[in-house]
Order: C-alpha cells, then sequence, then structure tokens
C-alpha cells in the first residue's frame, strides 16, 4: 500500500475548515468565558450583601442563599463548559492549520509539468491572455493536419479519421454484474476505472469490452438515485480506430479541443438512458482520455443543466484546458512521472472547488507509460482513501453524500420493486450496465476484416 503521506495536495479550499471563522469563534467564547467569569463574581457579591443584610435566622434569608448558591454553580459551570469549547476549538484550529502546512511542503510543480513548461515557456501567460490552453490550440491544429493529409494524399487518407465528431454512433446496452464495493471511496472508483478500461474483469468474471463506459445506478436513502458514470482512456493509437471504437487518436485531439466527440456521445446518450429524476445525481469517474470528454461536457451548460453533476473523480487526467464550473467538485491525481497531465501545456491553477493529489513515482518505475497506466493510479487511489488531509476528506464526504455512503451491494432498501439480484429486499436493487459506442464511419470500415 502507497504511502499518503507522500502525496501533495494543493487547492481545494472550499473543502477545508475556514479556519478565520475558527479563529473568531476562539475570541468569541474567550469572550463569553470572561462574561461567566464576571458573572460568577457578581453573583456572590449579591449573595453575600443580601445575606449581611437579612436576619440570620430568617426562612427568606436562608431561602434566598439557598438560590443564590444554586446561581453562582451554574454560572461557574457555564464557564468551565465554555472556555473547554473555546479550547477545543483552538485545537482544532491548530491542527487543520498544521495538517494544511505538512500538505503544503514541497510543492514544487511536478515532473510532467515541469519537463512540458520548459518547452513551452509562454503557456502560461498564453492561457491568461487568452483564455485558450495551448494544448487545444495544439489540437485543433492536428486535426486539421491530418483532415488536409486525408485530402491530399492517397496513401495517407485510409490512416486519417473519416467523418467528423459529430457523425452519429451506435450503442449497445448491457445489463452486467452490480459494483460490490463502497462507490463512495477512491479505491472502488479506481478499480471502476480498471474494468472499464479492460484491465481486470467486472464481478462475475466477464470483461468489459473496449469502446465502452460503464453505468451504475446507486439507490440512496431518500428514494433518489446516484447515477455514477466511468469513463475509461485511450484504448486504441490508430487515428481513427478500425474497429469503430470511440477512444482512439481522434477521441483524444476531439476531447482536447473540447468540441463534441464520440466518446461524449456515448456518455450523454448512456446518461439519456437513466431517465433520472428530480433529486438525482450524477458522478463521474474518469482516467487520461476519459477526463477530456467529461471535462468538456461540464463546459456545456446545457448538458449540466440536465445532468446535475455532484462529483468527479480523475485518474490521470488532463484538467488544466477547462473552465470547470465553480460548483462541481472535482479530485485530480496525477503522478509525478506522468507526462500526460502536463500535455495541454498550462499551468496547474489552485482552485477552491479543485483538490489536485500529486503522487511520486512508483518504485517499480515504469517509465512514461508504466506511470500513466490505470493499475498504478489505483494504487495511489487505494492509498488515497487513508489520507488525512482536510480537503481529500472534505471530498471524499462530498462524494459519499452523492453516492449515499453506506449504501453497498445489491438490494438496498429504496422506493422501487426489487429486481434480480435484489437479494430478497422490497427495495430497489444497485445496477450496472455497460454502454459500448461504436464510430459507425472509419476509413477502413468494410475492407479492414
Amino acid at each position: 500500500m502507497r504511502d499518503p503521506s507522500t502525496f501533495t495536495v494543493t487547492g481545494g479550499e472550499a473543502f477545508r475548515v475556514n479556519t478565520e471563522a475558527l479563529e473568531d469563534a476562539v475570541a468569541s467564547l474567550a469572550a463569553a468565558a470572561s462574561f461567566a467569569d464576571a458573572l460568577v463574581g457578581r453573583l456572590e457579591s449579591a449573595r453575600a450583601a443580601a445575606w449581611r443584610g437579612a436576619c440570620a435566622g430568617s426562612v427568606a434569608g436562608a431561602a434566598f442563599d439557598t438560590r443564590a448558591a444554586d446561581l453562582v454553580g451554574d454560572a461557574m459551570r457555564a464557564a468551565l463548559d465554555v472556555r473547554d469549547a473555546k479550547n477545543g476549538v483552538a485545537a482544532a484550529k491548530a491542527g487543520y492549520l498544521a495538517a494544511e502546512e505538512w500538505a503544503a511542503v514541497g510543492t514544487g510543480l511536478p515532473l510532467a509539468t515541469r519537463i512540458t513548461v520548459s518547452g513551452l515557456v509562454p503557456s502560461g501567460y498564453l492561457w491568461g491572455l487568452i483564455g485558450i490552453a495551448p494544448g487545444r490550440i495544439g489540437a485543433v491544429a492536428l486535426r486539421e493536419a491530418g483532415g488536409v493529409l486525408g485530402r491530399t494524399s492517397p496513401a495517407l487518407s485510409p490512416w486519417m479519421p473519416a467523418g467528423g465528431p459529430g457523425d452519429r454512433i451506435s450503442v449497445v446496452r448491457r445489463e452486467v454484474a452490480p459494483g460490490s464495493g463502497d462507490a463512495s471511496t477512491f479505491g472502488y472508483a479506481g478499480e471502476s476505472l480498471k474494468q472499464a478500461q479492460g484491465a481486470t474483469p467486472l464481478e462475475d468474471g466477464t470483461p468489459v469490452p473496449p469502446s465502452s463506459v460503464l453505468v451504475e445506478r446507486i439507490p440512496r436513502a431518500d428514494g433518489s438515485t446516484a447515477v455514477v458514470v466511468t469513463v475509461p482512456g485511450t484504448q486504441s493509437w490508430f487515428p481513427d480506430d478500425p474497429e469503430g471504437g470511440v477512444f482512439d487518436v481522434e477521441g483524444n485531439l476531439d476531447g482536447m479541443e473540447g468540441r463534441d466527440s464520440h466518446a461524449r456521445q456515448l456518455i450523454e446518450r448512456a446518461l439519456a438512458d437513466q431517465d433520472l429524476a428530480a433529486g438525482d445525481s450524477v458522478v463521474f469517474n474518469a482516467h487520461s482520455q476519459g477526463s477530456l470528454h467529461v471535462l468538456g461536457l461540464l463546459e456545456d451548460e446545457d448538458f449540466r443543466s440536465r445532468y446535475p453533476v455532484a462529483a468527479v473523480t480523475i485518474l490521470g487526467g488532463i484538467p488544466t484546458p477547462f473552465r470547470i464550473p465553480d460548483d462541481v467538485p472535482v479530485l485530480n491525481v496525477s503522478n509525478d512521472a506522468d507526462v500526460v497531465p502536463a500535455l495541454s501545456g498550462s499551468f496547474p491553477v489552485p482552485r477552491p472547488n479543485i483538490v489536485d493529489v500529486r503522487t511520486p513515482e512508483h518504485p517499480d518505475g515504469g517509465g512514461i507509460v508504466g506511470a500513466h497506466d490505470i493499475t498504478r493510479y489505483a494504487d495511489d487511489a487505494r492509498a488515497l482513501d487513508l489520507s488525512g488531509d482536510p480537503s481529500v476528506r472534505g471530498y471524499a464526504s462530498v462524494l459519499g453524500t452523492a453516492v449515499g455512503t453506506g449504501v453497498v451491494g445489491a438490494g438496498v432498501v429504496g422506493g422501487r420493486a426489487a429486481g434480480a439480484g435484489g437479494a430478497g429486499t422490497a427495495g430497489p436493487r444497485r445496477e450496472r450496465f455497460v454502454y459500448t459506442g461504436t464510430d459507425t464511419v472509419t476509413p477502413f470500415r468494410g475492407r479492414w476484416r
């Protein structure tokens, strides 16, 4: 198991405790404690004055003294309680500050970013000046260059993307075994991405076919549903996959450019099939190319109005080219030796709603390819579940609320009749589907087989 104390966390201030508010609370409680101390003194003085002015043996004098003594005791206990509260808040503030100071150690740019920026010195300035990430400009140029080569060179045309990202794809849905893990954990996100990538089988031992996304329906205690969509990374390095897969180089270029793509079509059609109701929400897990399509969709206000996104967990993705909405919580994990997260050519900018986690190179190395492997990222995700960083824990809390913490397995009690696999319960069960998309227009279609 990786040691999460070696991970560097930046951003995510929206998930951290407001230490300034804690400082105000400490000051207010200190003032309240002083007031309570003074009140004790005043009550004691009043008691003594009344005792001296009354007949020692009178019934009224004795009754007043008993009542005054009770009031003095109550005031003393209140003063002690307030003082304890003040000390507790002060200790919490010190603890959070220490945690943030520890998390900030060594927050230099990761290796991948240093490599990219060394060759693209103006990238940060360009991004700030025109609001377009260099990676997006490069994607547009490469896409256009491919089109020109395809039109002008008969020898190269079969290897260039055919059609365009707007061409309609075919989609097939298949129900599979429901997930058996806790969907509110980072480890579960990593395992789901391994399954979507084809690196490990599903719970029933069957593989997820290429060009697929996983969609999981998790019933929540209030009767609503969390829909968890898991989007894999690149699966074909053909410019236009001859088998019609949507996670190819064409998908990378369209995704980086931030425009429509076959993968985005696949995601939207899978979500449209869920028939979301009021109160339902969507959670995304994404790796590599998958992050391009998910974050591109988040820039689409119409998409967000139809599908309320509650959380996005990214492993080895490229978030910097995108203008992520301020109200969408994001956790982004990148490895020091992985160059892919830096392909946008943009500096990572800390954001309150985005938790950036940088992990050190894995001991077994693996080079650039190995550092980007989903299996290694899944190891980091499992380790991250043990992190005590305030931003990480805050995002974990948001994710847990989104999926319904503790809702695991099939047969969860809710408002819908149980189906197969419902374990005999009266409520809805957890369901999982594989949606497989096929690009119907490729340069090899009809002659490859």
